[in-house]
């Protein structure tokens, strides 16, 4: 899902994307188990890795981050913090947009 939505005057929201699905017999689709998305801080690119366990739990500790090493510890910081309700928001409208995909 391409965004390119800017987040705050340093951070840009490039876009989230699937990494991995389970089926879900209940409701007989594919949920999303595990997120990507890709942010531009100041001059730097970052991927966030999620799973929807740590959205659910409310735990921003369980992502994985990548990405240059420069401000890396700045935006982990801001990742566990500032961004944090805005990357469970993000990921849930995924599911809305991927559910509407596959149907």
């Amino acid at each position: 899902m391409n965004l390119h939505e800017k987040i705050n005057e340093n951070t840009i929201l490039y876009y989230v994307e699937s990494v991995r699905e389970e089926y879900d017999e209940k409701s007989d689709t594919e949920k999303v188990t595990h997120y990507t998305l890709s942010f531009g801080f100041y001059d730097c690119q970052y991927f966030v890795n999620v799973s929807r366990k740590d959205i659910d739990e409310d735990s921003s500790f369980g992502c994985c981050l990548d990405g240059d090493s420069k401000l890396f510890d700045s935006f982990e910081d801001a990742c566990e913090n500032d961004l944090w309700e805005t990357i469970k928001t993000k990921c849930k409208e995924f599911d809305s947009w991927y559910a509407e995909l596959c149907a």
